[in-house]
């Protein structure tokens, strides 16, 4: 399970989905394109596994992680939103 967690300057996500094998995880690639677009307007720390973004324009968090929240919504077995 992939656990993100939201809070006022940051997102960091950790965990596999495990929706499918590593390279064809859709869950996962989902995940990572909305973290990889909020870094855009951070900085994040990356490790396997783990991404953690943070940044200082609330409005691109908060569409990152309304963005998250709606594939958590779906995929509830694979992926949990904190906040």
């Amino acid at each position: 399970m992939i656990t993100i967690t939201v809070t006022s300057n940051s997102i960091e996500a950790k965990g596999h989905a495990n929706y499918n094998e590593h390279g064809k995880d859709i869950i996962c690639a989902a995940v990572s394109a909305l973290m990889q677009t909020l870094e855009l307007r951070g900085t994040a720390t990356k490790q396997s596994g783990y991404m953690k973004v943070s940044t200082e324009d609330k409005e691109a968090l908060k569409l990152i992680a309304e963005g998250l929240k709606q594939i958590a919504d779906n995929y509830s077995e694979y992926v949990e939103v904190i906040e």
